[in-house]
């Protein structure tokens, strides 16, 4: 009989979509750490993470600090990259996400990057500070 539960189970396994759509993490905020400068991550509108075709979810308190973790992994492949909505504090797509980066912006590590998931959310804010809209990979292409 447990082997018939366990073949079952294999076969069910089997069967679960394998492409489904990455997640980004359940951050305690408050709690846990970045995986790039070990500070605590504790504000949610900054917090970033990424998932590599290994399975591998890392986290971060700051935009800028995935960013650089990233930059000093360059064999690290990415499967998806996950920021927040400045404004409504939401998970949402690095790559579909737009940013303003500005030294005018207070984000924990000082790097200036705020994401936005609408467009024209990201160009009014920008407008505010001085600064334009990025893409993520002009993001990315940034010194």
């Amino acid at each position: 009989m447990k082997l018939l539960i366990l073949l079952l189970a294999i076969g069910l396994a089997s069967c679960a979509p394998q492409d489904a759509e990455p997640q980004p993490p359940d951050i305690a905020y408050g709690q846990e750490l970045c995986d790039e400068c070990g500070m605590i991550i504790d504000e949610p509108r900054f917090a970033a993470a990424s998932l590599t075709t290994d399975g591998v979810m890392s986290q971060f308190d700051d935009i800028g600090d995935m960013l650089a973790f990233h930059a000093g992994r360059p064999n690290v492949q990415v499967r998806a990259w996950f920021v927040h909505d400045y404004d409504t504090q939401e998970w949402m797509r690095g790559e579909t996400a737009f940013y303003v980066r500005s030294p005018q912006i207070v984000s924990p590590m000082g790097h200036g990057i705020a994401a936005f998931k609408d467009r024209n959310a990201a160009e009014a804010f920008a407008g505010e500070m001085g600064a334009s809209v990025l893409t993520f990979d002009e993001l990315l292409a940034a010194p």
